[in-house]
């Protein structure tokens, strides 16, 4: 099973452990097959346990079964067969009969390469001590003598590079996953962020829609209706009440319906056509509506007219007045129309057109997909660390490799007993030109060509220590390269499409094959190849294609990683939204809709001066959000958010200005230490200041600078102090009864430190 947190890793794990099962089982199942086929003499017992690991085997390669559970029945078919089988060999462990050594080497590998180095270990231990008692007969065998020989030396070599490879590989596949999570964690905190923004500013937008105009008609002392007042603070209660869909709402919703109730509150004699229900998602259904209701709204409070027609459509809707008209391009400088308007449709995938001329009328024309949109994916987020990722786990099979390719060549070569011929200056000679065609894979972008020509090279020494061997030595140690040419073709193929690296490397085994029995044609010797087939070139084979499908498996893992993230990112945003938003909407809410609600009810007066104090101070602190948009992505203002709302709750007229881009538009994140301090000194200027407070924060590529203006007392000077390692560089200065503070951070100071 993919582990949940890492799912490269655990991808290449599993591709890992078929690998070794159908190496294991392959070669066993060919081994016996080999034996049995050869007739060698043994007790029926031994013959028994033969068959029942060959018949054990084809089942296993049929099936696609995993888990401790088989991994421990696999290990007792092989402990059952080393049990009952009795080798005695005259010289060295394996030199009368092949097959146990084989059998061993088969399971050695296979458990290092697809088990837990504890677990392989103690597998290695077992099948060696069963090994050991099945050559329990040859005359003289003792303990030390049994580990000192060649054959099971190179059993416990061979686990350790089985062991080093599955390291290298899994090692590289968890950085990959921790490098693709980093980037994914980054994605979610900057999806959630612009879902934060979005919804704040749909929440803006609704109570400038709404309670801002009431506020302001009664602050400015123009609401000599006193029931119309009441009326239209009923409305906005209704509206803000009723709440705003959550992002990802789907549920159907009638414009249609939707726009008749939206009519009655509309002061203006209203006309709406629609040719009937118009279902919307309840999101969009929202957003059209709002903004709609901002355009009645216009029409009501600044148009004067006489009739206003409202036409639906699918996709679509009209809405026209015969009113007084305005001159100019409307948008770039009306908040309403920009941000209420225009912005809101093209949030949604839609737009709005806006067209009036003076005693023309007005005329707003809302427009939306009318199928939904496919979201096309963005995987910009995570390319690069999944290709780098999928680089590096190539990158690190490949190092396996030549690692296993020169281990096994230079140890082969010096642990073996020396032949009569070829001499030992040509032996080393084709050594080094194993070991020189291996290191050339670590070669980056070479060639195809080239790696071909290397890899003939590489067939080529292996043929030519053959042809230079005396005929009873073509199947001996002194053959170094029956087990080390492959290597060598397998790590500088890995690389190249698979039908070509296995092509290469089983057209290498079938001329070694050709030439052995060439040299030395005997039963004997085919059936040694038959047992060096299964251990040797089923290996190299099996390991060839593991390497073609990591690009595959790690994409595949990269493909998990985007799906886990879409949930991710879904569930961190509506967590926020329900949690973050909900919970900030209902405590702006509650600052204003008291007010709202006097007036509705009737029990305060919208011509009382205290009043309509109090309607000029929620007003103004309503239209700072709603115009402070477009830099309120800046989190130098998210964190004085509470400060500025808690100047504003004193009577203290706060104005706030930040760049469009801010911070994240360079790149940028301040440390801790220094956008602790900015904010701290802002905070000081915002608590101390009586009566008025401007807030400026400008970003570019050089610096960070937060201007803070207010009237403070003098003492303020006191508290405004320049952090000690001078990172942050501040300037004041005052002026009457206005104090001023410049704090700047420069970037090029945060890296020289």
């Amino acid at each position: 099973m993919l582990r949940e947190a890492d799912p490269t890793h655990a991808a290449v794990a599993q591709e890992a452990t078929w690998l070794a099962i159908r190496f294991r089982h392959a070669a066993c199942l060919l081994l016996t097959v080999v034996h049995l086929i050869g007739g060698a003499a043994e007790p029926s017992a031994g013959r028994a346990v033969t068959v029942l690991l060959a018949v054990w085997s084809a089942g296993r390669l049929w099936g696609r079964r995993l888990g401790p559970a088989w991994t421990a029945a696999d290990v007792a078919v092989v402990a059952i067969y080393l049990s009952v089988t009795t080798s005695a060999a005259a010289s060295g462990i394996g030199t009368g009969d092949l097959i146990d050594v084989k059998v061993v080497a088969a399971t050695v590998i296979s458990v290092g390469i697809a088990e837990r180095v504890r677990v392989s270990a103690a597998v290695t231990a077992l099948v060696l001590l069963l090994l050991y008692y099945a050559n329990r007969a040859t005359p003289g065998l003792t303990p030390w003598n049994f580990l000192a020989d060649l054959s099971v030396a190179y059993l416990l070599v061979e686990w350790l590079l089985a062991v080093g490879v599955r390291r290298v590989v899994l090692g590289a596949a968890g950085v990959h996953d921790q490098t693709v999570t980093a980037a994914a964690d980054a994605r979610i905190a900057s999806e959630v962020a612009a879902a934060r923004r979005r919804y704040e500013h749909e929440q803006w937008a609704v109570m400038h829609d709404t309670a801002a105009a009431t506020l302001l008609m009664v602050g400015q002392g123009a609401a000599g209706d006193r029931d119309r007042i009441a009326r239209q603070a009923a409305r906005d209660l209704a509206v803000l009440d009723s709440g705003i869909p959550l992002p990802g709402d789907q549920a159907l919703a009638d414009l249609s319906e939707l726009l008749r109730e939206l009519g009655t509150d509309s002061s203006t004699p209203l006309t709406l056509r629609t040719p009937g229900p118009l279902p919307l998602r309840g999101t969009l259904a929202w957003t059209v509506t709002a903004a709609a209701r901002e355009a009645l709204t216009n029409v009501d409070r600044h148009a004067r007219a006489a009739t206003v027609v409202v036409d639906a459509g699918p996709g679509s809707l009209v809405i026209t007045d015969d009113g007084v008209g305005f001159d100019g391009a409307p948008g770039t400088d009306r908040y309403g129309i920009r941000h209420s308007i225009i912005e809101r449709m093209r949030a949604v995938g839609g737009d709005a057109e806006v067209t009036s001329s003076p005693g023309g009328g007005t005329r707003v024309r809302l427009s939306w997909p009318i199928a939904e949109p496919v979201a096309t994916e963005d995987h910009s987020f995570d390319a690069p660390a999944a290709a780098a990722g999928i680089d590096r786990l190539g990158r690190s099979f490949g190092y396996g490799m030549v690692g296993v390719a020169v281990a096994d060549t230079l140890l082969q070569s010096t642990l073996t007993d020396a032949a009569a011929t070829p001499a030992a200056a040509v032996d080393a000679l084709l050594v080094a030109v194993n070991v020189g065609c291996a290191l050339a894979a670590l070669i980056p972008r070479r060639r195809q060509s080239v790696t071909l020509a290397l890899m003939g090279l590489a067939i080529g020494a292996s043929l030519t220590l053959i042809a230079l061997l005396p005929a009873d030595a073509v199947l001996a140690g002194a053959n170094w390269s029956i087990g080390a040419s492959g290597w060598a073709v397998v790590a500088l193929g890995f690389r190249l499409p698979p039908r070509l690296s296995l092509s290469a490397l089983t057209a290498w085994w079938i001329l070694v094959c050709v030439l052995v029995l060439i040299r030395a044609p005997s039963a004997d010797n085919l059936r040694v190849l038959g047992l060096h087939t299964a251990a040797i070139f089923f290996l190299q084979f099996f390991t060839a294609r593991f390497a073609a499908t990591l690009d595959r498996v790690a994409r595949d893992a990269a493909a998990l990683h985007r799906e886990r993230l879409r949930h991710r990112t879904a569930d961190a945003v509506g967590h926020m939204t329900e949690q973050e938003c909900l919970r900030r909407y209902r405590e702006l809410l509650t600052e204003f809709t008291p007010l709202l609600r006097g007036l509705a009810d009737g029990t305060l007066d919208p011509g009382d001066p205290a009043v309509q104090t109090a309607a000029r101070t929620e007003y103004a602190r309503l239209r700072r959000l709603f115009t402070q948009q477009d830099g309120i992505g800046d989190p130098l203002l998210a964190d004085l958010r509470s400060g500025i709302d808690a100047a504003e709750r004193r009577g203290v007229a706060v104005t706030v200005e930040a760049d469009a881009g801010g911070i994240p538009a360079h790149g940028r994140d301040l440390p801790d230490a220094v956008r602790g301090h900015l904010v701290a000194a802002t905070r000081i200027m915002l608590d101390a200041s009586r009566s008025r407070a401007r807030v400026v924060v400008t970003t570019d590529a050089s610096g960070c600078t937060v201007s803070a203006l207010g009237d403070c007392p003098a003492d303020t000077l006191d508290h405004l102090s320049a952090p000690p390692d001078a990172i942050v560089h501040t300037e004041v200065v005052t002026a009457g009864e206005l104090l001023w503070a410049r704090m700047h951070h420069r970037f090029e100071m945060e890296n020289a430190r």
